[in-house]
């Protein structure tokens, strides 16, 4: 599953970065909602973490971030987490933090792979992020806006007016699934 297909923006349109947001909800919002849905309605924790660290999807196979990790770095990095302890997680920002200690030093795991896996592991737990996650494509996109794109995370309020009405997972996924539209932004006159 590729939920990261960008539609095509008019590179006219009289605010290019309302038409990016517009575009982002009308064609890829509900199905990354869809897709969480899954790990949400896991019947136990250890399902939801080892589902999430094996980056699978609804009905099988692997999400598309995560195909070029080898499997037996994904088992490794479920291994982990299934003896990591939840119990002091509060926040996603909690959640985020425990994801990287116990897995981003593993070779083959990187900043989206723990970003993704926390954010899947988040929705089970019903743990939604309150900041802007930078990582792979996202850091594109923030660039593209002139934003900090070196952080590890950034603050809505950091992005422009046109961001605001998303929540910040949907600002994360907007900005790296349109990040070549943003770099190809052409501000009004």
């Amino acid at each position: 599953m590729n939920l990261c297909q960008p539609r095509r923006v008019d590179p006219q349109a009289k605010d290019p970065l309302e038409a990016i947001v517009q575009a982002y909800l009308d064609h890829n919002a509900e199905a990354e909602d869809r897709y969480l849905q899954y790990y949400r309605i896991q019947k136990t924790m250890a399902a939801a973490v080892a589902k999430s660290a094996m980056a699978e999807l609804p009905g099988g196979g692997r999400f598309s971030h995560q195909w070029k990790i080898p499997p037996s770095v994904l088992s490794e990095a479920k291994d982990a987490l299934l003896k990591a302890d939840f119990t002091a997680v509060r926040s996603f920002d909690d959640l985020h933090i425990l994801v990287r200690r116990t897995i981003g030093r593993i070779s083959g795991i990187g900043p989206l792979t723990v970003y993704d896996t926390a954010h899947r592991i988040g929705a089970f737990l019903k743990l939604r992020p309150d900041f802007v996650y930078l990582h792979a494509g996202v850091c594109s996109g923030a660039k593209a806006l002139g934003l900090d794109y070196r952080a590890d995370k950034l603050p809505m309020s950091a992005l422009p007016q046109a961001f605001q009405r998303l929540l910040p997972e949907q600002a994360e996924d907007c900005l790296c699934i349109y990040k070549d539209a943003l770099k190809n932004l052409r501000t009004p006159a």
